[in-house]
């Protein structure tokens, strides 16, 4: 009888393990669905604050450096709105929303006045609010990716429309600039901390989060790695040629057996 009370105890153990462990199973996958599904809300005036703060370093930029009023507003458009143009070009989805929205041009015609008059505190006031920086490099970012994988790209060209949103303003403003493009030289991440998100972003599209989600974790990851890349030295590093190390090894090799089997014929007709 005690036997069969312990089988029965047993069981019921086995039972109740094997219930909890699906329950837990069942359950992290339902927070897993929603988190994936969820629409984290990213406010609305989020992409003026990015432009108009992009507007803002490149007003200063160009007036530190010379330019008149037509430059100086010339390069505030450039860096402000020219991620969101080249998306526009780049996906053939029409007018450009920054062209549309006369807010924008306000916005950069405000940043453009402020940075030719104050282009010293404008300059500072940049540099002091990296979290602006990296949390407007992380929203372009978000938006150019998503948005082209909701217009039916695949995820790689939809990674490179993410990475130029985000770094074209920088691009154009340099060309118009006459100077090679800083984005493209060693530096701390950003087009780098950018191409992480935008990879992240397909990732999470194709595993089923919805794009708002995709969004809000794309920011918070380009905007930690920039952030992280600034506070701590991280730098991408110019090209390392290894034409030499390659040259020498091969240059180390040891020859070829003179009785191998391609000459082992000759030899031994010399013989």
């Amino acid at each position: 009888m005690q036997g069969y009370r312990l089988k029965v105890s047993v069981g019921i153990g086995q039972f109740a393990a094997t219930w909890v462990t699906e329950v837990g199973h069942v359950v992290a996958k339902d927070n897993v669905t929603k988190l994936l599904d969820s629409n984290p809300h990213i406010p609305t005036w989020a992409p003026y604050i990015a432009v108009g703060f992009g507007a803002l370093a490149g007003a200063a930029f160009a007036a530190r450096r010379g330019f008149d009023i037509i430059g100086v507003l010339g390069l505030a458009v450039a860096q402000g709105m020219g991620g969101l143009l080249l998306m526009a070009i780049l996906l053939q989805t029409g007018t450009p929303e920054v062209l549309t929205d006369g807010r924008y041009f306000l916005i950069v015609t405000l940043a453009g006045a402020l940075g030719f008059f104050f282009a010293g505190l404008m300059a500072q006031a940049v540099a002091s609010a990296m979290w602006v920086d990296a949390l407007s490099l992380g929203l372009l970012c978000g938006i150019g990716t998503t948005t082209a994988q909701g217009g039916g790209l695949s995820p790689v060209p939809a990674v490179f429309v993410g990475v130029m949103t985000a770094v074209g303003g920088f691009i154009l403003r340099d060309v118009m600039a006459g100077r090679a493009p800083e984005i493209l030289r060693p530096g701390t991440y950003v087009a780098f901390a950018a191409l992480v998100g935008a990879i992240i972003a397909v990732t999470l599209r194709e595993f089923g989060a919805s794009f708002a989600f995709a969004q809000a974790a794309t920011l918070v990851v380009v905007a930690t790695i920039r952030i992280l890349s600034v506070h701590f030295g991280w730098e991408t590093h110019e090209a390392t040629d290894f034409s030499d190390r390659v040259w020498k090894f091969w240059r180390r090799s040891p020859p070829p057996d003179e009785t191998g089997p391609m000459t082992q014929y000759f030899d031994r007709s010399d013989r």
